[in-house]
């Protein structure tokens, strides 16, 4: 069973998240930890998030998981994000 700071970390994590933009000119990593931090869980492991599209799930806390996926769209270039804590 999680604690009520780690769900609390999760429901402030997702309300921040949903508020970013679908679309991205890149992977946003660094703006998604930021958002982790700010929810006080831990950022996402160093790696390199790249390709037409992908999907990892890291865990951020002691019972909280990120899950990330991406496309890159082929007319614009951007990128589809969908990211969420669970």
């Amino acid at each position: 069973m999680a604690n009520v700071n780690e769900t609390r970390a999760r429901k402030i994590a997702n309300k921040l998240l949903a508020a970013m933009a679908t679309y991205h000119r890149f992977i946003p990593i660094a703006d998604i930890d930021a958002i982790l931090n700010q929810a006080g869980l831990k950022g996402m492991e160093e790696g390199i998030y790249c390709g037409r599209e992908g999907r990892v799930n890291e865990q951020v806390g002691v019972n909280t998981w990120l899950c990330l996926s991406w496309y890159k769209m082929e007319v614009s270039g951007d990128y589809e994000i969908t990211a969420y804590v669970s």
